[in-house]
Parts: structure tokens; C-alpha cells; sequence
């Protein structure tokens, strides 16, 4: 009975033979980490306009640098393997190639973009080294659109994630862990918000009014391949690989009214409409950090 009490309270406190292995299992110890990554994220945007506008739609296309933060955890506490992690992502700066009504525009994005995405789900041990986690998802995604130069504006994007998602990680050694990662993810709640801009030559100045819109519900998918190898026990560096596509289903038509002044004074007033049209957006992105086991 002493034995049977004593082994009991060992694996409470985790310090049973078992609850030792199970903790030591690589995949399990890379499914508890804290790291920060340096990214880079090739961005294509593309405008679904008809018909088209006869200087070309709105296009982005370049390399943004940007970072991440990872943490996760895997434990017996509620259930067995219960994981969870959360996501961070920030990058920013993009070439831009687009139009207005009278012309091509080609310049500069000062863009910032951001992710969040939280998970939680339950490990499956397949094998000894082999792990499949289906998990639920939440988040939030915004991008900052900050075009420089004449005929510059500024544009808020911003959505809403939720879906569902799988995991499957294998241990190639007791130090290297690969994995795949997909997620399908509705967007939802999204919209733009697009301030007002004022432009100026000599003594005359235009103002336009901005806009704010909503999105309807579209879709979001993701596939990403990882790595992670353990340098020693709590050192670990981990990079990856990914792709994400998904749509901006695009807004109502809105009043719009642009205004003419000559030294502060209104001459002329020009009512239209304005909206944002549908969109996608191709995301391939890499990183590669360094995270400390807990």
C-alpha cells in the first residue's frame, strides 16, 4: 500500500518514471516553448474589379521582414496532452502597383501587417514518435496600407479568424522534430476603413471624404512545414515554411464627395460613390528562431 500511495504522488507531481518519459518525449518537449523568429513573407494582392479599370487594378507584390513570438504548451493537467499555443506575426514594407483614374501608380508601401492566432486542442500519440493534435482556432489579422508619394493613401484592413486545424509532428531523432501544420479558417467580422485625404497645389487644395465598410464571412486556408531541433535540453532552434491564401469578399457602395478649394474657400463640389471591390491575397512566408523549453 506505502508503494502503491508513494507511486501515486510521484506521478502527480510528475516524477514518475512514466510521467518523466512522457515529459522527455521530444515531441512533446518541442510543444513547450517560448521563441521569437526573424520572417520574411512574399506578398501577392490582387483586386478583383468588372470591368476592369483601364489603367490596370490594384496589385501589391514584394518582400516583407518581419518577426514572430511562439508559445505553446502541452500538459496532463485537464486531459491528457491538452496543447495550447499562441502565434504572433509582424511585418511590413511592400512595393505597390496600382492606378488611379487618370494613371498608372507605382510606389511604395509602408505596410505593416499583423496576425494573432491562438489554438487549443488534445495530442494523439500515432507512435512512440509520431503525434496528430486536431485543435480549434481564433484570431485576428490586420494590414496597414500606407502608399507614399503623389497620389498616396492610407487604407485599414482588419478580420476576425475562426476555424479548425490539425497538427501532425515526428520525431526524427530524440533532437529533431519535423511537423505539418493546416488550418481552415473562416473571416469574419472584417472590413476597411479608409480617413479622408487632402491634397494640395498653390493656392488650391482637393479634400475627399473617407469611407468605412464591412466585409461579408469569406475563407481562409494555410499549410506550413517546421522543424525544430533541440541544441540541448532547454535551447532549441525552429524554423519553417508556409503558405496562406484567403479573400476580402469587399464592401457596399458608400457617398463619397470630393471637394475643391481655392485659399481655404470651397469652388466645387463632386458627389460620387465609392467602395472597396473583392480581393485575394497569397501569402509564402519563412522564419527561423530560437526558443527555450520549459
Amino acid at each position: 500500500m506505502k508503494i502503491r500511495i508513494l507511486a501515486l504522488a510521484l506521478t502527480a507531481m510528475g516524477l514518475s518514471p512514466l510521467a518523466q518519459a512522457q515529459s522527455d518525449n521530444p515531441i512533446v518537449a518541442a510543444n513547450n516553448e517560448i521563441g521569437i523568429a526573424a520572417t520574411g513573407t512574399l506578398m501577392n494582392y490582387q483586386e478583383h474589379i468588372s470591368p476592369a479599370p483601364t489603367y490596370g487594378s490594384d496589385i501589391e507584390s514584394g518582400w516583407m521582414p518581419g518577426f514572430a513570438v511562439h508559445l505553446s504548451g502541452m500538459n496532463d493537467k485537464l486531459t491528457q496532452n491538452l496543447y495550447f499555443a499562441i502565434n504572433y506575426y509582424s511585418s511590413g514594407g511592400i512595393a505597390y502597383h496600382g492606378s488611379t483614374p487618370a494613371e498608372h501608380l507605382n510606389t511604395t508601401d509602408n505596410a505593416t501587417t499583423n496576425r494573432v492566432i491562438a489554438r487549443l486542442g488534445k495530442g494523439f500519440f500515432l507512435s512512440s514518435n509520431a503525434m496528430l493534435t486536431p485543435y480549434v482556432a481564433g484570431g485576428y489579422q490586420n494590414w496597414d496600407r500606407r502608399l507614399q508619394g503623389p497620389g498616396g493613401y492610407d487604407e485599414h484592413y482588419h478580420s476576425g479568424l475562426v476555424g479548425l486545424g490539425a497538427l501532425f509532428q515526428y520525431a526524427v531523432t530524440p533532437r529533431f522534430v519535423v511537423g505539418v501544420d493546416g488550418q481552415f479558417l473562416a473571416v469574419v467580422g472584417g472590413g476597411i476603413d479608409v480617413p479622408g485625404t487632402v491634397t494640395s497645389s498653390g493656392p488650391y487644395t482637393v479634400s475627399d471624404t473617407g469611407f468605412s465598410g464591412g466585409f461579408g464571412t469569406s475563407g481562409q486556408e494555410r499549410i506550413k512545414i517546421s522543424a525544430d531541433y533541440a541544441l540541448s535540453r532547454n535551447w532549441h532552434i525552429f524554423g519553417g515554411l508556409n503558405f496562406t491564401h484567403f479573400t476580402y469578399t469587399g464592401t457596399k457602395e458608400y457617398p463619397s464627395l470630393e471637394t475643391i478649394n481655392y485659399q481655404g474657400t470651397p469652388i466645387v463640389q463632386i458627389p460620387g460613390t465609392v467602395r472597396e471591390p473583392p480581393s485575394s491575397t497569397n501569402l509564402f512566408g519563412m522564419e527561423l528562431g530560437l526558443a527555450y523549453r520549459f
